[in-house]
């Protein structure tokens, strides 16, 4: 039986992420327990303009919870996405471990030294009311390699444990 996914643990910033796919690994992490990002790449090199297929953001900070406001923070984050050129295409919610997870899908259009390179984008966001955390996830695939990983995206956001 091959295995797919491995467990990223990072105690000192009290998050953790049960199902990595293999095909990734962790650039670098920086902040603390209350702010902080972990960046993943996939393994594998699209070309020599791109770099790699897959690039993953998780990123947390403090928030108050009787400053937070979900649907405001969703909106923000696709406002913030479309202002850099993303067309978002389908929003969804799910419930994930007791909180609201809202993820959507997105598409840009880069130029990069006169090739043009279509990317497709996951971007999943939850408040974790135990931690009074904001948790953001972002993965940007190339839209060819997207199906491909789509199913393991998903599972990656799904398993993220805030505390």
């Amino acid at each position: 039986m091959q295995k797919n996914y491995y467990q990223t643990i990072k105690k000192e910033f009290k998050i953790a992420i049960n199902k990595t796919p293999i095909w990734f690994q962790e650039l670098s992490s920086e902040g603390d327990s209350e702010n902080g990002k972990i960046f993943f790449e996939s393994s594998d090199e699209f070309d020599e303009v791109w770099g790699k297929s897959v690039k993953i953001e998780l990123t947390w900070e403090k928030k108050n919870k009787t400053d937070y406001y979900h649907a405001k923070e969703v909106q923000k984050s696709i406002d913030i996405y479309n202002s850099i050129n993303v067309v978002v295409s389908k929003k969804e919610t799910i419930w994930h471990l007791s909180h609201e997870l809202t993820y959507w899908f997105g598409e840009k259009m880069k130029l990069k030294r006169r090739k043009y390179y279509q990317s497709k984008i996951l971007h999943g966001l939850f408040y974790c009311e135990i931690t009074e955390r904001f948790i953001e996830i972002n993965f940007e695939v190339v839209s060819e390699y997207f199906p491909n990983y789509e199913p393991f995206l998903f599972e990656m956001m799904k398993s993220i444990e805030c505390h």
